[in-house]
């Protein structure tokens, strides 16, 4: 029977597998569903979720040392972040599947869960001394709960246009403050009751950096483009001046 280490590394790896199916004629790509009715403005280009393979290969490496050499820290994370993993492989799947815009948003949802969890758990252990472990684990858990929280605040417009019936460049306005309302409200949350991870607003600035270029190039929507660099600025200066509580009142 598979223990929870090894089952650990094998969800991981999953991950690199299911989104290669469609190349089998098993679904249909994310990216090719997402734009198949049009270009959304809160969509970063593709180039853009090249973070999915830093974040997937930082899950690998992460569960290789948990299984070689477990730590405090490893057996702290491990376990949210193999639920996160689990997930987001049922997330993809169901993705490239269906495409169903509803169920997207509600998988979204505990995969998020989970990140943050990690990130509270590793903020808990106060195990960050420098050394390539604790980088890599906060390199992995940060720019997954970032990158998730940019996940689920492009959803959020998806899933109002669809309950309104409205196509990508229908109110392109509402969808982007659709985006950069729930992301900032919630980095206000993580920075202030769940982690003092910086990792995430790295994660969270690519995001945003993502759907600038995608409003400047691709839709030629300018205005849009600032109002997302003014917010993303108001995020990263708000951290940098103010700091972050994380999951201790004690501020760094």
């Amino acid at each position: 029977m598979l223990t929870s280490k090894p089952l650990f590394l094998l969800i991981v790896l999953l991950q690199f597998l299911v989104p290669v199916l469609p190349l089998f004629g098993i679904g249909e790509s994310i990216g090719s569903r997402a734009v198949a009715d049009g270009i959304p403005p809160e969509l970063p280009t593709g180039i853009f979720f090249s973070i999915w393979s830093v974040i997937f290969t930082g899950l690998v490496l992460t569960a290789v040392l948990h299984l070689r050499a477990e730590t405090y820290a490893s057996a702290r994370i491990a376990p949210p972040l193999m639920l996160a993993a689990a997930g987001n492989s049922v997330w993809m799947f169901c993705a490239q599947s269906y495409g169903l815009v509803w169920l997207d948003f509600l998988l979204l949802l505990p995969i998020a869960f989970f990140t943050w969890e990690a990130a509270y758990r590793l903020d808990q252990t106060q195990a960050y001394d420098g050394t390539g472990r604790s980088i890599l684990h906060g390199l992995t858990v940060g720019l997954f709960a970032g990158w998730l929280t940019v996940a689920v605040s492009i959803s959020v417009p998806d899933l109002g246009r669809w309950m309104l019936e409205r196509g990508p460049s229908d109110s392109v306005w509402q969808s982007l403050w659709m985006t950069l309302i729930p992301a900032s409200a919630l980095a206000f949350v993580f920075a202030n009751y769940v982690s003092r991870n910086g990792w995430y607003f790295i994660a969270l600035a690519w995001g945003l950096l993502g759907i600038v270029v995608n409003n400047w190039t691709r839709l030629g929507t300018h205005a849009l483009a600032i109002a997302t660099v003014c917010v993303g600025l108001y995020i990263l200066l708000r951290r940098l001046r103010f700091g972050a509580r994380g999951s201790y009142p004690a501020k760094s």
